[in-house]
């Protein structure tokens, strides 16, 4: 059994000697992640149009006027709001899904790499140049399984994520690894662990909380990198307890090749 204390320690080591590019790999990858998105701007939009419509319609207009103007100005509104908003949906569903998700993987694939040696920054448009179409392809399933798992039961979504959680990493050492493969590897490799990789998980949340705190910049300048490479350590440690599945071997070092 792994020690979440363990591999915490190891990781604050390893990013004390090379602090910056950690700093920055970890950076990209949240933005990849969409962990920067923010919610304050749809309740202010709320309030902008309560303010400009709702107290304008119950303080003046009687109830014929208000239908009348509900069906000439305002369902044309919120019909164009709806078809901006879909709009957008499927821009960043496309973003995430050609762009954004192979990103992510490179920044992990440069934190599993920067266990054994210094990477070069060009590790993270690794999946843009090795089996493109096969990670586009198995991180948008990842996504899908994991939303609809979610949409069932909130609990079995939280538990399909963990049990997804090794799928990226894999990807970052074996791009043309088949989908089925890569679902059934990272299951096997979670098995037994899900409760302890969210112990570690929540051993975080004092960090997390202070880059709320501090607007992102405790997560930007620590906890992020911190974060990233704890979790490209529980990868490592995983693969080398679990080498029966066939794929992975323990001693594989299939990330040096180009």
């Amino acid at each position: 059994m792994w020690n979440r204390i363990e591999l915490k320690e190891d990781s604050k080591s390893l990013l004390r000697l090379n602090y910056w590019p950690f700093v920055l790999v970890a950076f990209i990858h949240a933005i990849a992640a969409g962990s920067f998105a923010g919610r304050s701007g749809r309740a202010s939009a709320v309030r902008d149009w309560q303010d400009t419509y709702g107290n304008h319609i119950y303080g003046y207009y009687d109830e014929a006027r208000l239908i009348n103007d509900l069906v000439t100005y305002i369902l044309p509104v919120l019909g164009l709001a709806a078809i901006t908003v879909a709009g957008m949906q499927a821009v960043m569903i496309l973003l995430r899904t050609f762009l954004l998700n192979p990103l992510e993987i490179g920044c992990k694939r440069y934190m599993v790499i920067a266990r054994e040696i210094k990477p070069e920054y060009n590790e993270m448009t690794f999946a843009f140049k090795n089996c493109y179409s096969n990670v586009v392809k198995i991180m948008f399933l990842k996504g899908l399984y994991t939303a609809l798992w979610t949409l069932l039961f909130v609990v079995p979504g939280i538990i399909k994520s963990y049990e997804y959680r090794m799928v990226p990493y894999l990807l970052a050492e074996y791009p043309d690894m088949a989908s089925y493969e890569a679902f059934r590897i990272s299951k096997e490799m979670m098995m037994g662990n899900k409760w302890e990789a969210f112990v570690l998980d929540l051993s975080f949340i004092g960090w997390n909380l202070l880059s709320t705190f501090t607007l992102g910049l405790a997560g930007i300048f620590y906890a992020g990198p911190y974060q990233m490479l704890t979790n490209a350590a529980l990868y490592l440690t995983l693969k080398k307890t679990h080498p029966s599945f066939g794929y992975v071997r323990p001693d594989d070092n299939y990330y040096f090749q180009k």
